[in-house]
């Protein structure tokens, strides 16, 4: 497989263009709603009713698994790029055309089973890169927790997704009339599993920079959720079918709330390792850090949601995967990439998406509705304007840095002391 490997970093940009597009589609919906200027037709109605299909599928899982995974994960490994280009070019064209089909037509059956078909590909190819870069070398490394995110996250989706396809085909092989949205609803606790282990792996490959972790726990927590996760609701759609497992009562009884209450133990003890190393040192507020403890902190909000309400942390995940997304977007361009950036409009977009996020866990009034879907909307912006000014200019960081001392330079030279 060496000979076939091949960078990965135009599949990567191209999985994190189509989060990016989905997510300003998906998010402008939302604006539109809570700013309640939402047009009576077109297609902001139709993105509307489609809004958690779009985040779901095209913006957590393309962004959080797909995109950084080629980016980031044949440099972890140690290797130049991936294995098997051509069939990690055929998943990004599927799931990019299955993207297309979902917002013209809505979430319809070809269309996700299309996804479905791409991004096993991009899968499978997250997973033979992993497995075969453990024969690269005589001395094999321990992985990161980022490595083992990915390959658990990768894992998770290899097994659940097959299940969406099946069931999804078996209603249209019936003739039932069964809607795709309830069945997509099934899929939300892998989802919220992808979300919490590719987030996880990227908030501690930031934190890793700056202090250090016990890799061990971090690694025997994310592997025992993965694995029973995918057991519990595995079991729980062929016990009673895709739709029945979000429509079961009980604490622990269904697998909804199996999958979940595992979810929020992982993730209580996940961040509890990741503040206790980053508490034994000094970490220094980067820009990916911000994002970081953002995600964080809205994880720790859907802890709470889950044990004071029974609910929460699926919508706690979702949206911290958005923050994890930033996070690793930023820290890609940015101290991975070497690539400038402007700071201030970085850290004024995740101000205003903090604002957003804090109104939108307190019970909105048609006023607060307003307000943060504003907010989201500057932040939203925000975001466009850094990544212009950045794939503008592109320059490297040490070119800003000589242009910025190159003053100094001169003075010194003509004998002057500078303060």
């Amino acid at each position: 497989m060496n000979k076939q490997a091949a960078s990965g970093t135009g599949v990567g940009a191209g999985y994190l263009l189509i989060a990016t597009i989905a997510g300003l589609l998906g998010g402008g919906a939302s604006v539109l709603r809570q700013a309640g200027i939402m047009p009576d037709a077109g297609l902001w109605p139709v993105l509307e009713q489609i809004h958690a299909p779009l985040m779901l599928l095209f913006v957590v899982i393309p962004a959080l698994v797909c995109g950084f995974g080629n980016l980031w994960l044949p440099r972890a490994l140690g290797r130049s790029g991936g294995v098997l280009p051509s069939l990690n070019y055929a998943g990004l064209g599927m799931v990019a055309v299955s993207g297309g089909l979902t917002v013209t037509t809505g979430a319809q059956a070809p269309a996700v089973l299309l996804w479905s078909v791409g991004l096993l590909c991009a899968v499978m190819v997250l997973l033979a890169t992993i497995f075969d870069s453990r024969a690269d070398y005589e001395e094999q490394k321990p992985f990161s927790p980022f490595v083992w995110g990915e390959m658990l996250a990768s894992a998770v989706l290899l097994v659940t997704v097959p299940v969406l396809a099946a069931v999804m085909t078996h209603q249209l092989l019936s003739g039932a009339s069964t809607s795709i949205l309830p069945l997509l609803d099934g899929l939300t606790e892998p989802v919220t599993l992808v979300s919490l282990l590719a987030g996880f792996g990227l908030v501690f490959e930031v934190g890793a920079r700056g202090s250090h972790f016990s890799e061990k726990p971090v690694i025997a927590i994310m592997a025992t959720t993965a694995a029973a996760s995918v057991i519990i609701w595995t079991r729980g759609v062929f016990a009673h079918g895709l739709v029945a497992t979000v429509q079961q009562p009980g604490v622990l009884t269904s697998p909804e709330n199996a999958v979940l209450f595992a979810s929020t133990l992982a993730s209580v003890l996940l961040a509890g390792l990741w503040m206790a190393g980053a508490w034994r040192s000094r970490l220094s507020l980067r820009v990916p850090m911000l994002w970081g403890l953002g995600f964080l902190a809205v994880v720790s909000t859907g802890w709470v949601a889950q044990l004071m309400q029974g609910e929460g942390l699926h919508s706690a995940l979702q949206l911290a995967a958005v923050y994890a997304a930033f996070c690793g977007l930023y820290l890609w361009r940015g101290e991975n990439g070497g690539y400038w950036y402007p700071r201030a409009p970085v850290i004024l977009q995740f101000v205003l998406m903090a604002t957003a996020t804090g109104l939108s866990f307190s019970p909105l009034s048609a006023t607060t509705q307003i307000w943060s879907g504003s907010l989201l909307g500057v932040s939203l912006f925000c975001f466009l304007l850094t990544m212009g000014l950045s794939f503008l200019q592109n320059r490297k960081e040490e070119e800003v840095s000589s242009v910025t001392t190159q003053p100094v330079m001169v003075s010194v030279s003509k004998g002057t002391v500078q303060s």
